[in-house]
């Protein structure tokens, strides 16, 4: 009897030493809740990455600016001033001048019409020794030293002669080149007081030589 109840009670203790050992184990985590960590885990965080809401725009400045009103005066106009003119208006030529230009587009078609034209109109206004005469001639003294000298040198068969509408000094070349050359080189002379000059269309003599008519015209008086 003894040694039954003594079997008894070690096979009692052997089973409960057994179930201490079963309790303490670890228990593994389940497949599922491996995959659920490891996917929350690799999940990227919503709440670091995405940016900041940016402010919504007020009305005003979401929508676009209109552009300035053309019929809005602008403040220069508010002074009641009217602007300059940007190109101020012509000054008539004096009556002188008139006559001259008249005298080209009457003559017909041709130089020797035209020359004899405006040598006409300034023998019509008349003889004149008015003041600006004594600047013409000096013009026309220079006009000659200048050609002179850019040139070669001329001869004046005869001395200036003034008119009301304009001085006229005859001149002679020793051939057409040098006519040339100096026609292209009137159009760069400044005369003194700032005097109109022209020279007339030119006129070719039996011996070679070319005669041409040199013109300053009087001042315009404002």
């Amino acid at each position: 009897m003894n040694r039954l109840i003594w079997g008894v009670g070690v096979a009692g203790l052997a089973l409960a030493a057994l179930t201490s050992v079963l309790l303490r184990r670890p228990v593994e985590p389940s497949f599922t809740e491996v995959s659920t960590a490891t996917e929350s885990a690799r999940a990227p965080r919503l709440n670091e990455a995405a940016p900041p809401p940016r402010p919504a725009l007020p009305v005003s400045a979401a929508e676009p600016t209109r552009p300035p009103d053309t019929d809005t005066p602008s403040a220069l106009d508010t002074t009641g001033r009217e602007p300059a003119p940007s190109v101020r208006a012509r000054r008539p030529p004096s009556e002188p001048r008139q006559r001259v230009v008249q005298a080209l587009r009457a003559a017909a078609s041709g130089p020797a019409a035209r020359r004899e034209a405006v040598l006409a109109s300034l023998a019509a206004s008349g003889e004149s020794h008015a003041p600006w005469t004594q600047q013409a001639r000096e013009a026309l003294d220079l006009w000659r030293q200048q050609v002179a000298t850019s040139v070669l040198p001329i001869q004046s068969p005869e001395a200036p002669r003034c008119f009301a509408a304009g001085c006229v000094s005859r001149v002679t070349f020793p051939d057409a080149a040098s006519y040339e050359a100096a026609f292209r080189l009137t159009p760069e002379l400044r005369l003194p007081g700032g005097s109109a000059h022209l020279q007339l269309p030119a006129e070719h003599l039996a011996s070679g030589e070319v005669s041409a008519a040199w013109v300053v015209l009087p001042p315009d008086v404002p």
